[in-house]
């Protein structure tokens, strides 16, 4: 929300407020004010329906595979669905969120890679298991449950669902041939592969697939095509809308699908009750992990889940297969299934093959925990478009949360500055920005609930952005009177603080701490501002002294983190960028 532009200081019409005006501190005590409804005019997803008794609010990840150590495509998936939980709580503190993640340790892969590393697969997850786990808790994620699909509930909860899909009658043993790729853990029809340098694989993922035929179970996923199109035809079943429609379109022919694998191929797995010589596959069991949280097969608590987050290359299994699985088994279907895009780098798909795989706990060394949770959703929040992850563009974002953020919290904490400050006088007011900072929440909130995080963080960074243009423009170092500029600043900082805790929830709580904001003014009731309310600007003083005598001689977002090699690259691709455009210029 860009009000401000480039103007100077003389752009800001100041103007007189009104005799009578609502009683509101700016520093938002939720005792004086009457809080606001979200700008979005769809049924909010992140509160619980008005008049409802609230559940809790449950999201998930997809589980990751432990056949190879965690990327920085685990770990955005995780931090958006952080970033999703954190904000729920945000949104009302007083109600429960459950969120799931964890790790999917069945399957043929599993038993290749722990015989290649000469393990037992039981060691082999324990360790790989423990690095997704670390990587989660390195990045500050509020998970509820690390689930592993190796637990004893877990297998009990399997063999009850398969029950129900037996009783049903809706799994029969058959014959099954078809192209099946073990990095995919999936069979593909030939429509779906192709000849690559001799070789067969998938058009879709390209890995490599042989033809193969076997004796398995199936379920009859043909027989829920009208079920699924119900679904399906409502508009907050999948996110984003091209992939809704994509699944409404092969809703409409649907073949019955192979549940279980001889178990003399995969033995790692749970055992199809009643029968040893199969395995149930490892994307039925690993789907069911959801379920099993909850409490299943016993009373469940917080089903359906409000959200699972996935990557977009599993989001069949998730929104077709899984809905229909619980159909058949009598359960609801998720409220919601929300696919992200993938990171690339150099505009290619992370492989290790090519070595072009990004390390996300270097990442995290590097630029500290937040300024990576940051970048991952400043750039890659933009759910249905591919990001390209460049440690370039990582190094600027962090710089720029240095120069607007960091750098605005040094400058308010200014001794001089701060003996500036006088009384709050109604002729201080600059209408520009009281529009801005009172739209802040809605605003924050509307993008949100259009699960655009990206947005969500540029107005951030804008508001703070037009502050700091503000107070340059004021010059309060060399003014007589600084408090226009020392309010409107801490204003800005105070409330992106608040509204910044589900994206980077350390330095948000660290700047709320370097402007004294109590610990009981840092909720969702807190992040207000109304043009024309009283201003105890004698209490933001009080409050910016105590922080900078608490953070003496550190900064909220250190230069050292920084290495020059990434900011140099950056510079590259300007002047690269530079160069083409002159020469199309003298075209």
């Amino acid at each position: 929300m860009r009000l401000l532009g480039g103007r100077g200081l003389a752009g800001f019409a100041r103007a007189p407020l009104p005799a009578r005006h609502t009683t509101l501190s700016l520093l938002g005590s939720a005792r004086r004010h009457n809080s606001t409804t979200s700008a979005t005019t769809r049924k909010p997803f992140f509160t619980a329906p008005e008049g409802e008794a609230p559940r809790p609010w449950y999201i998930t990840t997809p589980i990751f595979y432990v056949n190879a150590s965690p990327h920085i495509g685990h770990l955005h998936s995780v931090v958006l669905a952080d970033t999703f939980a954190r904000f729920a709580r945000l949104r009302e503190p007083g109600r429960e969120v459950m969120f799931l993640t964890g790790t999917d340790e069945h399957g043929l892969k599993i038993q290749q890679a722990a015989a290649k590393a000469g393990r037992s697969e039981q060691e082999f997850c324990d360790e790989v298991s423990l690095r997704f786990r670390d990587l989660a808790d390195r990045a500050n994620v509020s998970y509820t449950t690390f689930f592993r699909t190796t637990e004893e509930r877990h297998y009990t909860a399997v063999q009850a669902f398969w029950d129900k899909l037996v009783a049903r009658g809706d799994v029969y043993k058959g014959s099954h041939s078809g192209w099946y790729s073990v990095s995919d853990e999936c069979f593909y029809s030939d429509i779906q592969v192709e000849k690559v340098d001799g070789v067969m694989v998938s058009v879709e993922t390209g890995s490599e697939v042989t033809w193969q035929e076997e004796e398995n179970w199936k379920f009859r996923l043909g027989a829920y095509g009208d079920k699924l199109t119900e679904w399906l035809s409502l508009p907050e079943s999948v996110y984003p809308e091209s992939y809704r429609q994509d699944l409404l379109k092969q809703a409409a022919s649907l073949n019955d699908l192979s549940v279980s694998r001889p178990s003399s191929r995969v033995s790692w797995g749970v055992p199809v009750p009643g029968d040893p010589t199969q395995t149930i596959y490892v994307w039925v069991d690993a789907l069911i992990n959801y379920l099993t949280n909850t409490g299943y097969p016993g009373p469940t608590v917080g089903w359906p889940p409000n959200m699972h987050v996935v990557g977009k290359d599993i989001i069949k299994f998730h929104a077709m297969h899984w809905p229909a699985l619980l159909m058949a088994a009598g359960e609801a279907p998720p409220q919601r299934v929300l696919a992200h895009a993938h990171w690339t780098m150099h505009r290619t798909k992370m492989s290790k093959s090519r070595g072009n795989v990004a390390d996300p706990l270097a990442a995290m060394d590097q630029y500290g925990v937040d300024g990576v949770r940051w970048y991952l959703m400043r750039a890659g929040g933009s759910l249905p478009t591919d990001a390209d992850y460049a440690p370039g563009e990582l190094a600027a974002a962090y710089d720029r949360l240095r120069d607007q953020i960091g750098n605005l919290v040094q400058r308010i904490g200014s001794a001089a500055i701060l003996s500036r400050v006088g009384e709050w006088d109604a002729a201080f007011a600059v209408p520009a920005l009281d529009e801005s900072f009172a739209g802040l929440r809605d605003g924050y909130d509307a993008r949100f609930e259009a699960y655009d995080v990206t947005r969500a963080a540029a107005l951030l960074m804008d508001a703070v952005v037009d502050a700091n243009k503000f107070f340059t423009d004021a010059a309060p170092w060399a003014a007589e009177d600084s408090t226009a500029a020392v309010v409107y600043a801490y204003a800005a900082l105070r409330l992106v603080g608040i509204l910044a805790q589900p994206i980077m929830p350390a330095k948000a709580v660290e700047l709320l701490d370097r402007l004294g904001v109590p610990e009981g003014e840092r909720g969702w009731a807190h992040a207000t501002w109304q043009a024309g309310a009283p201003v105890d600007a004698a209490e933001i003083v009080r409050r910016i002294q105590s922080g900078a005598e608490k953070f003496k001689g550190t900064t909220l977002f250190p230069r050292a983190l920084v290495e020059e090699a990434p900011k140099k690259e950056v510079k590259e691709k300007k002047v690269k960028k530079a160069k083409e455009n002159k020469a199309k210029e003298n075209k």
